[in-house]
């Protein structure tokens, strides 16, 4: 049997890929080189054909290799980033591997300037039985990354799925992303900033280029204003313990051209509460989040015309949308999109709901040409608990042209506006905007 060798050399300068291949054809297996059975049937050599051109699908490999500059603007300044990325992905099938039924093994990879994660590791059993490490049960199959409601966790998960020819039923064990929480001290002011103080600050921002910016310090005189209370933390009244696996559904109904996608998830927290940091053996307490996502693609016109459209309403849950998500990625703001607690003589938590919507359309003009355009809105309800620079609501608004050159590269660019608004209107920024072109590789 013959296998196809593609070695791929990746030479990265002066933000230009070449890609360099091998032969077509690489050595031959030593079983192929010698006919071990001299006398063999003319039905044998057929068969011995068709599992040959069978195995060819055993097995694939794919890798994507993506770089862009971009510019933005925001706050009367313009920086400029540079990003390169590569996903790498692995499928390889085994028949009778489970009760005269196949395994498919899957294992998905992205590397994102230095750091590398892994997106996914599953083995399907028989098209039903999903194990591994993957999007969570919340997500939709066809979401869009770009809108700040799609589901973004991954997490370990045990999942079934049954069809039942255009409606499919899943429900799936995960283990959660692990609750985070955080503390609002009313009781504390922010500290307030000088005159000249801000002026010196403004100074500072034109010319960042020039010089490192500077580190936030932490609040004088001890103040705990928005401070994010983690588990490293000696004086920590709330123990979060995460013991238990949350859970959840799926309805799809899929057809050629419709696919709706609608999931819930609950997430159980186990906590424990105490004024006394010696105390043992405390009483466990249970916070109860959860969420639930809708999600639509519709192909008006077969590929040429696709609309998508995605909601969401997370009680307690955003940790896992994207937009919320981001938020929480802030050192300083983590507390802000799951739960909090506001005063350490009360023993409860206070779970922050948000709701969302967010729709893309994608129209292909030529075979070659895409022109796409999405956008979305993201807000959480009121809490007069929550503190000035606290989240509120966020849009976003991304028009995007792309030019397929050939089965390989694709060239695209994009311009990305949106803005975030803060309890506290004068701890709001103005909107980013963001001017950015591509060049996406694939294998």
């Amino acid at each position: 049997m013959k296998i196809k060798i593609a070695l791929l050399g990746l030479f990265f300068a002066n933000s230009i890929i070449y890609p360099i291949y091998a032969d077509e054809y690489g050595p031959q297996l030593e079983a192929d080189k010698v006919n071990i059975n001299p006398i063999i049937q003319q039905d044998d050599v057929s068969v011995k054909g068709a599992q040959e051109e069978q195995s060819k699908d055993l097995i694939k490999l794919g890798a994507t290799i993506t770089m862009g500059p971009a510019i933005v603007y925001q706050e009367k300044r313009w920086s400029s980033q540079n990003s390169i990325g590569a996903n790498l992905t692995f499928k390889a099938e085994v028949p009778n591997a489970w009760w005269n039924k196949s395994a498919v093994f899957n294992i998905a990879t992205s590397c994102k300037g230095k750091e590398i994660t892994l997106g996914s590791a599953t083995v399907t059993i028989g098209k039903m039985t999903t194990i591994g490490y993957t999007s969570t049960i919340l997500s939709y199959e066809k979401a869009d990354g770009d809108l700040l409601v799609s589901a973004a966790g991954t997490v370990l998960q045990i999942k079934n799925v049954h069809t039942f020819g255009w409606l499919r039923i899943g429900y799936a064990i995960e283990k959660p992303i692990a609750l985070q929480v955080g503390w609002f001290d009313k009781n504390q002011l922010e500290e307030k900033k000088s005159a000249s103080e801000e002026k010196e600050e403004k100074k500072e921002e034109v010319t960042i280029g020039k010089k490192e910016e500077k580190k936030p310090e932490e609040p004088k005189g001890g103040s705990r204003l928005n401070k994010v209370d983690t588990s490293e933390h000696k004086e920590r009244f709330f123990k979060i313990h995460n013991s238990f696996p949350s859970a959840g559904v799926n309805l799809s109904v899929v057809t050629d051209n419709l696919n709706i996608g609608l999931s819930i998830l609950g997430r159980l927290s186990d906590y424990t509460h105490s004024t006394d940091l010696d105390a043992q053996n405390l009483p466990h307490q249970f916070g109860r989040t959860y969420g639930a996502h809708l999600g639509v693609q519709y192909q008006v016109i077969p590929k040429k015309f696709t609309i998508i459209g995605q909601g969401a309403y997370v009680n307690g849950l955003g940790d896992y949308l994207s937009g919320l998500a981001g938020i929480q990625s802030n050192g300083e703001r983590a507390e802000m999109c799951a739960a909090y607690y506001i005063d350490k003589k009360k023993n409860h938590l206070s779970f922050i709901g948000a709701w969302g919507a967010g729709a893309a359309l994608s129209y292909y003009v030529t075979p070659k040409w895409e022109l796409s355009i999405r956008g979305s809105y993201l807000a959480t309800l009121e809490d007069p608990q929550r503190p000035p620079i606290a989240f509120r609501n966020q849009w976003n608004f991304i028009p995007k042209v792309a030019y397929k050159f050939n089965d390989h590269f694709t060239f695209s660019g994009r311009y990305d506006i949106g803005e975030e608004y803060r309890v506290d209107k004068t701890k709001n920024k103005g909107a980013v905007h963001k001017f950015s072109g591509s060049i996406k590789f694939n294998l």
